[in-house]
């Protein structure tokens, strides 16, 4: 089957909610497309956060809490004010760096499930890519409802957390008995967690999309990877085809078989392929994602991806950057490995129909799908070809 035919067949599963059985069938799905191409998947399984939205309401209401028992008066009262505002303003740090904290330990949790299949070289292996691509789709939240949204919700985020800040300081003066107007300075801060809280909880209450693009075309694009390499094999390099579960909430599922193979990965290549096919977009790699802190793409491999550019122009491949959200790319560079994400962009720098209902086939563009395919398949023979004259050069000398 070509990546074509597995988008169709993983739309017509439906939404597919982080750790939800219509995801285990699009786990099952890739396994058995795998299997079919003559592979042996392994399916892995973790636990997972249910919501990416949680942890974020539960910040901004910490933060509001904070507020209401900050205005009922008194140095106790702000002293009380302050730990509740500065534990959510802690947790939601960490949580917003993909790290252990106090909110993942507490909140509501799923099983969900990886897809790993791994395809041997001809010859001895000497270095390792990892194909990455997720089964899951989002919900359809107000904040991704129109582009304008988007851009306004990019502007929220940063001043609520500067927003929380002020608050905590407000609320340390008040404690240690610092006279000033606190209460009245702390309101239009109150405002904007409330207006955050709002915006989350109304995130979570929205229905999920079906995801052609964002990703049922990043996992259709690694099962025809992985079904062409097992045709034909890289000379000295291993692939391993990882389909995830819950990149949406948090990249549960990468995170996890980062942990799972830690040992196996050091050095390795992890190419994330995310949301290739949009209308209006072209394929694009990351120099560099920043969420919260920046994630630079390895210079090794950008340079390897300047070079298919350059010698397939007809593709339109292009660098740039990205911010504001999160690719399983971000999860590679914690795990030692070298990293680079594949994207489609529109003209104005976004992913077409983005966490929409309109995330639908009729909404894919399968020229877009085939120009990513064929700069990573490039892109994987370069690299090979760089890891095959890398052991020649060692064996000589």
């Amino acid at each position: 089957m070509s990546a074509l035919e597995h988008l169709r067949g993983l739309a017509a599963l439906g939404p597919r909610p982080s750790g939800s059985p219509a995801e285990a069938a699009a786990a099952d799905y890739a396994a058995t497309a795998l299997r079919a191409a003559g592979l042996e998947p392994r399916v892995e399984q973790f636990v997972s956060a249910r919501s990416a939205w949680y942890p974020y309401a539960a910040f901004a209401g910490l933060a509001l809490l904070g507020e209401v028992v900050f205005l009922a008066g008194g140095t106790s009262g702000a002293a009380a004010a302050f730990c509740l505002t500065l534990f959510g303003l802690g947790a939601g740090l960490l949580e917003l760096t993909f790290r252990a904290n106090p909110l993942r330990w507490i909140l509501p949790r799923v099983d969900s499930q990886n897809v790993v299949a791994r395809i041997a070289p001809r010859d001895a292996a000497r270095a390792r890519v990892v194909l990455l691509g997720h089964l899951d789709t989002h919900r359809t939240p107000l904040v991704f409802s129109s582009d304008g949204w988007l851009r306004l919700f990019e502007k929220l985020v940063p001043l609520g957390l500067v927003s929380v800040l002020l608050l905590a300081v407000l609320e340390a003066l008040a404690a240690a008995g610092v006279r000033g107007p606190w209460h009245l300075v702390s309101l239009p801060f109150g405002f904007v967690a409330a207006g955050l809280l709002v915006l989350f909880v109304q995130a979570d209450l929205t229905p999920y999309t079906e995801g052609a693009n964002d990703n049922a075309s990043g996992v259709a694009v690694v099962l025809d990877l992985a079904r062409r390499l097992r045709a034909e094999p890289l000379a000295t390099t291993e692939v391993w085809a990882v389909l995830t579960g819950c990149e949406e909430v948090g990249c549960y599922g990468a995170f996890a078989f980062a942990a799972a193979h830690r040992a196996d990965l050091g050095g390795a290549a992890w190419i994330a392929i995310d949301s290739v096919g949009g209308h209006g977009a072209g394929p694009i790699y990351l120099t560099r994602e920043t969420f919260l802190l920046p994630a630079p793409s390895d210079p090794g491999l950008v340079r390897l991806a300047e070079r298919v550019a350059a010698r397939r122009p007809e593709l339109g491949l292009r660098g740039t950057t990205a911010s504001g959200a999160y690719t399983e790319g971000c999860v590679g560079g914690r795990c030692d490995c070298r990293v680079l994400t594949f994207l489609a962009f529109d003209v104005h720098g976004l992913l077409p129909e983005w966490h929409r209902v309109t995330d639908v086939v009729a909404n894919v563009d399968p020229e877009v799908v085939e120009r990513t395919e064929s700069a990573v398949w490039d892109l994987l023979h370069d690299f090979d070809a760089e890891a095959a004259g890398s052991g020649a050069a060692s064996a000589a000398g």
